[in-house]
């Protein structure tokens, strides 16, 4: 078996890609923002992206609030994250990018596939492409990304991946990072808003390892994780015996950003991992702090994103909770 690749399906109504070879499926919805809605550990059957149970993939308008059509899955967040003003331009809810269409076509060759996504921005004069290629007998897949500013103005910009994972309480993440700071929203839950990773202390005075998933905790975070040592983020899961790790150029992400939510945040459970070339949220303290990325006029971007799931190396395979139950989905 190669690596097979087929723009012929359809979810929900929407247009679908298809990619997979012996280890890992991708199913990509070119039309709600290229999302990467399934990735799928082929020999557990154990897709490790988390799905919204009350909202499903559709078409959405533009300008849309995320959060009431978020469905799930990967979504890419281009240039910023908070509804925000810059200069004259007024950016909607988590960006330009992840409620619209984008290009697509699909490469398909003999030990790899490749499906790229393209689109131009209709606020900020920029496209992107994204190139998804898959190896055969490879447990992930690669992404390249460039960014082409077609206007004569710098931009400065927010960009992160936006993955969101299923989780259960076995589940672990690990960033070689030195220091966390807890978004400023929920900053009242911690005695201090920086603390260093991963072990947070509680307003009530209580050492809190932020690293370790607790769904029973009924509470939700925002944190940024800095300083980091190496362009990597994971999480692992017991239940079902598998690692999930993102790599990426630390030069250009910086940043990783860890959006818990345990309960708290409209009874949902997931923990989205956030790769990120700014912070804080909002766009325009993020320039006024200087934590933000610039595009020069004319100029282009190019950067990696790798993804790879496989098995926990060591370790017994801990039973099943009523959080690590697999999801099969249609």
């Amino acid at each position: 078996m190669g690596v097979y690749i087929s723009d012929e399906w359809s979810f929900r109504g929407l247009s679908a890609v298809v990619m997979q070879n012996e280890k890992v499926r991708l199913t990509v919805l070119p039309e709600l923002g290229a999302k990467i809605y399934d990735i799928i550990y082929v020999p557990r059957g154990v897709n490790v992206l988390w799905h919204n149970p009350r909202v499903h993939p559709r078409k959405v308008p533009f300008g849309s609030r995320f959060d009431d059509v978020w469905s799930g899955g990967w979504d890419e967040i281009f240039p910023n994250d908070a509804e925000s003003t810059v200069g004259n331009e007024r950016y909607p809810d988590m960006g330009e990018v992840w409620s619209i269409e984008w290009d697509s076509e699909v490469h398909e060759g003999r030990n790899e596939s490749t499906l790229v996504t393209s689109v131009d921005c209709p606020i900020t004069p920029v496209s992107i492409s994204r190139r998804i290629t898959m190896h055969k007998g490879a447990s992930g897949f690669d992404c390249a990304y460039e960014f082409t500013n077609q206007g004569h103005d710098t931009v400065k910009f927010l960009w992160k991946i936006h993955p969101a994972f299923q989780i259960n309480s076995s589940c672990r993440i690990s960033v070689p990072a030195t220091e966390g700071i807890v978004d400023n929203r929920y900053s009242s839950s911690f005695a201090s808003e920086r603390y260093r990773w991963p072990i947070a202390v509680s307003r009530e005075g209580k050492k809190v390892d932020v690293s370790v998933v607790n769904p029973h905790s009924n509470t939700c975070t925002l944190h940024y994780l800095t300083g980091l040592r190496d362009g990597r983020a994971a999480l692992s899961d017991a239940v079902n015996g598998l690692k999930s790790t993102i790599k990426f150029q630390k030069e250009v992400m910086d940043s990783v950003w860890l959006f818990l939510a345990y309960g708290a945040w409209r009874g949902i459970f997931n923990a989205v991992i956030e790769p990120s070339t700014s912070y804080p949220y909002d766009l325009a303290e993020a320039i006024t702090q200087g934590h933000v990325a610039e595009l020069d006029g004319n100029g282009k971007l190019r950067a990696s994103v790798s993804f790879e799931v496989g098995e926990l190396d060591a370790g017994p395979r801990q039973e099943r909770d009523k959080e690590g139950r697999r999801r099969s989905l249609s």
